[in-house]
């Protein structure tokens, strides 16, 4: 439910979460490395829109990014 140490969470139809680890989805995928290498979150998330970013033109299932800050467990 609240994995330690996974710095992604896919947010599923249905309100499912996948937590993962960017590492390893980079190494395997082309497409997830070109989404973790984009121009990082704005300097203060707690402005305007969250720092959220549409992908809907990168295709089929990928919808949007937004960067949230966590507490470091």
């Amino acid at each position: 439910q609240a994995p330690l140490c996974a710095d992604v969470v896919f947010q599923l139809q249905g309100g499912h979460r996948v937590f993962a680890h960017r590492v390893y989805l980079a190494t395997a995928c082309s497409r997830f490395y070109d989404l973790f290498t984009l121009e990082g979150p704005p300097e203060s998330l707690g402005e305007g829109d969250g720092g959220t970013r549409d992908l809907s033109s990168w295709g089929r299932g990928f919808l949007s990014l937004r960067w949230e800050l966590v507490a470091d467990p």
